[in-house]
């Protein structure tokens, strides 16, 4: 088994990300993590607590991290465009019969999770260190809480096993410009602390995460599945796959991209994906390609593997067998 922190912020996409990582049997999450980014860190760190209750996972511990990026306001309204209000597509509020902010936590299960009172940072560097060389890091979010831990104890960077970064684009256009993605334009400092930091870095970006699309017949295997779990996903894909149509990010007869669940897919099965080193440095000086992730193919100092092609048959079918099942 694979030891993973799991560094996220959700977000549809990560509900996706964190049921395939919490029932793939290669894989042992350590801890879980929680950074602002599709949501307040707050709300983020509540619909954790909200998927770990439905998946009936009380054993795993929760440490709640960075609230903004390391020297810039957070954008206005997080990505309540794309992922609404609460992180769920707005199933808080379609659940609540005044449609109200209701405590979701407690009403999918009267067991909740806990949250230690530790910050994220130093979680990340007490895992790290507890086994040197053998702890993965899944970064699904905004990179403000590693790049926090790498900048306490630069030694994570020699004793973390790997760092998959969800988020970059080297042969596509970005998702929030034509340059950079939501990761790493939110908190472009971060993103180049981790990228020049010298640890082992894996790109999990939009070069494959636009390939890995659900079907609609994956997408109606999944509402057949008996697990609260599972239905949480089905329920707030719905928000999120109308937002995809309405920004023209998908049609309406295709299924939908959870853009977080290639990066954990890569932790289950890395022959899943073709890659190729490169040289990437991280613009945080232009506000016009802020956040860019810019790669050198030729240099002899590679400091990251960029995925650039993905088994998206493979991937979408192991992920559907797997979370179908739940339950």
């Amino acid at each position: 088994m694979k030891q993973v922190i799991v560094d996220t912020d959700p977000g549809v996409d990560d509900v996706a990300a964190l049921l395939l990582a919490l029932n793939s049997p290669e894989l042992e999450v350590l801890a879980f993590t929680t950074v602002y980014g599709n949501a307040s860190v707050e709300t983020c760190t509540a619909n954790l607590l909200r998927v770990l209750a439905a998946n009936g996972r009380y054993d795993i511990p929760v440490y709640r991290g960075a609230g903004k990026p390391l020297l810039r306001p957070a954008s206005p309204g997080w990505a309540s465009h794309i992922h609404g209000s609460d992180g769920l597509g707005g199933l808080t509020a379609a659940e609540s019969p005044a449609g109200g902010q209701e405590d979701r936590v407690t009403r999918s299960n009267s067991l909740v999770p806990e949250v230690a009172d530790r910050h994220a940072a130093l979680a990340i560097i007490e895992s790290v260190f507890a086994q040197p060389g053998n702890v993965s890091i899944l970064a699904l979010g905004r990179l403000t809480n590693v790049a926090l831990a790498l900048a306490l104890n630069p030694g994570v960077a020699a004793a973390v096993r790997e760092i998959v970064v969800m988020g970059g684009a080297v042969t596509v256009p970005g998702n929030v410009s034509q340059v950079a993605t939501a990761n790493l334009h939110e908190d472009p400092e971060a993103a180049a602390i981790v990228y020049d930091s010298g640890a082992p870095i894996v790109q999990v970006g939009l070069d494959v995460c636009n390939r890995v699309t659900v079907s609609p017949a994956q997408l109606q295997r999944l509402s057949e599945s008996s697990s609260s779990a599972t239905q949480l996903l089905v329920k707030a894909t719905s928000g999120l796959r109308d937002a995809y149509i309405r920004t023209g990010r998908i049609g309406p007869e295709e299924g939908v991209r959870y853009n977080d669940l290639p990066a954990v897919a890569y932790a289950v099965d890395p022959a899943l994906f073709s890659s190729r080193p490169a040289l990437v440095r991280i613009e945080t000086h232009s506000e016009l390609t802020r956040g860019q992730t810019v790669a050198s193919w030729d240099s002899d100092d590679s400091n990251a593997e960029i995925c650039l092609d993905v088994d998206a048959e493979a991937l979408t079918a192991l992920f559907t067998e797997r979370v179908s099942a739940l339950g």
